[in-house]
């Protein structure tokens, strides 16, 4: 999936994270979220900032994430720290990565590291990164775990959301007991919706 995915075009990325938003903007749960927690992308993922921004010019707060740090600091294994929704301000930049507020922080995930916690509970819906999705609501992620702990806390009741390429869409993805589904699956090219069980 990785050398898939690096086999995109910089014009193909960047027409299928227009694509994205675009989608996302139809999804009844996005158009009516007052809070959206949407991820910063890496170099390897679908590009959230048109999503970001059309959040912002309609009026809604976007939070992120946060990775803490952990009770060994940088030393803190993966598995043992925390994921926190922090908002991010609202910025006129051309790309996150100029957006005033973004650092790179824990394990080169870019954040907000002074932004204000967010409460989970008002949070609307999640866009989650992905290595892959299925076509039954299954997410493979990246391995860190932390949306899958994050998604697993009784006051985290928002929609979920993976957003894609249309390429990561797989008809089954490995999955284990702590792994959290989707209700919602969003790409360039489909949205495809579930019964979260």
């Amino acid at each position: 999936m990785a050398q898939a995915i690096e086999r995109l075009t910089p014009g193909e990325r960047r027409a299928a994270s227009v694509a994205l938003a675009e989608n996302l903007a139809e999804v009844p749960a996005v158009a009516q979220a007052h809070t959206l927690m949407a991820f910063l992308s890496l170099p390897t993922e679908i590009d959230t900032w048109p999503v970001i921004r059309w959040a912002w010019q309609h009026g809604k707060r976007i939070a992120i994430p946060r990775i803490q740090t952990g009770p060994d600091g940088d030393r803190t294994p993966t598995d043992r720290r925390d994921m926190v929704a922090v908002l991010l301000e609202k910025a006129d930049a051309s790309n996150v990565r100029a957006h005033p507020h973004v650092r790179p922080g824990p394990l080169g995930i870019l954040h907000a590291p002074d932004a204000p916690v967010v409460p989970p509970g008002r949070i609307d819906v999640v866009l989650l990164p992905c290595q892959a999705v299925d076509r039954r609501g299954n997410r493979l992620g990246k391995g860190g775990g932390f949306y899958d702990r994050f998604l697993a806390r009784a006051d985290v009741t928002a929609k979920r959301i993976a957003v894609a390429f249309r390429r990561q869409v797989l008809d089954a993805v490995p999955v284990t007991d702590n792994d959290q589904r989707v209700d919602i699956v969003v790409t360039d090219g489909e949205v495809l919706v579930f019964e979260r069980r």
